[in-house]
């Protein structure tokens, strides 16, 4: 905040707008970091300075600047619950505050992104924070050729890779002020299991990006006789990491679970024409699908009974979609 308050000459304004904060928030994280300058200039003064200057004889030992650039930094990490960030709506909006900087510079910003992209676990304030900080370094790389915005599998497994590319030759070596500023994103990226990546400038360009995880698919048969409720879930599933197989025929259910092998049953035991205990217990003694975690959902308070007949989890209708996202990514942990 302080960096493009006042060394960047930004209104606060504008600061809150680019960290994609309020300003309340910016006030605070300002404090925060004026005590942490005004510590480091304790620290180097003379001891003699500091003592006629009023500093306190037994002040408290002061970090380090790598621990005081984490510590600065630590906000932005993401609770365990934080809410999955349509990706593509996020970096459309980080492409949106790039395109003043990129006129200004005469460069045009080519992208390169699928029309679908998976709605990852990261926040988009690290996003908002990454992401344009990176286009900065490329588009003051471009000299007037365009940057390259885009996505695509990463040599890593179950990465997404946002890359920006520069082909414009005769890049000179990252200067210290570029080596900080990666080192600086590449701290936030840490925070969601991320990180920076970039090829060392040369004749043939620059290209700097960001690995995000995209965690792998998980498929969860979902076994109930209500055409609405079939519905919603998928509704409530559409953009995650879960990919919903639906049946309205509970008799045949076993057999598809053992056909398809789901990483998670959802199953509701209150059904017309069929016992949905029995289906519970179908599943649980057949040898190919007694491994498979089921989850009871039902209208009915039966929890304990649900858990006690050997289901894995429990859900009371009417479900929000916080709730059940929250559920499969509990016995999704449990499965890793």
């Amino acid at each position: 905040t302080l960096n493009l308050q006042y060394v960047r000459q930004l209104d606060r304004d504008a600061v809150a707008t680019q960290l994609g904060i309020s300003e309340r928030q910016m006030r605070r994280e300002q404090r925060v970091a004026i005590e942490a300058l005004a510590q480091q200039l304790w620290r180097d003064l003379p001891a003699i300075d500091a003592a006629e200057n009023g500093a306190p004889p037994n002040s408290e030992p002061v970090a380090n600047p790598s621990q005081t650039l984490t510590q600065e930094l630590s906000w932005l990490k993401a609770p365990t619950n934080e809410t999955r960030v349509p990706l593509r709506e996020a970096i459309d909006d980080v492409l949106l505050l790039a395109q003043p900087l990129a006129h200004q510079w005469n460069v045009t910003l080519d992208i390169e992104l699928p029309e679908t992209l998976a709605n990852l676990p990261v926040s988009q304030l690290a996003l908002r924070t990454i992401v344009p900080t990176l286009l900065t370094m490329a588009i003051a790389r471009a000299g007037r050729a365009p940057v390259v915005v885009s996505a695509l599998h990463a040599d890593r497994p179950n990465f997404l890779c946002i890359e920006c590319n520069v082909s414009h030759p005769e890049q000179a070596p990252l200067s210290p002020k570029e080596r900080d500023t990666i080192d600086t994103m590449q701290e936030v990226a840490s925070f969601y299991e991320s990180a920076i990546d970039f090829s060392k400038p040369d004749e043939h360009g620059f290209t700097i990006s960001l690995l995000l995880p995209v965690p792998a698919q998980l498929s969860v048969l979902v076994i109930d006789d209500n055409a609405d409720w079939l519905e919603l879930v998928e509704r409530y599933a559409s953009g995650s990491h879960y990919r919903i197989v639906a049946t309205r025929e509970p008799a045949a259910a076993p057999a598809l679970a053992d056909k398809l092998q789901p990483a998670l049953i959802l199953l509701d035991v209150m059904m017309q024409n069929v016992d949905g205990w029995q289906v519970l217990n179908e599943l649980l003694q057949k040898p190919s699908t007694a491994h498979i975690p089921v989850i009871l959902c039902t209208i009915l308070p039966i929890e304990e009974m649900a858990i006690s007949l050997g289901a894995t989890g429990f859900l009371q209708k009417p479900v929000s979609q916080q709730q059940f996202l929250e559920l499969l990514d509990r016995q999704s942990r449990l499965l890793a």
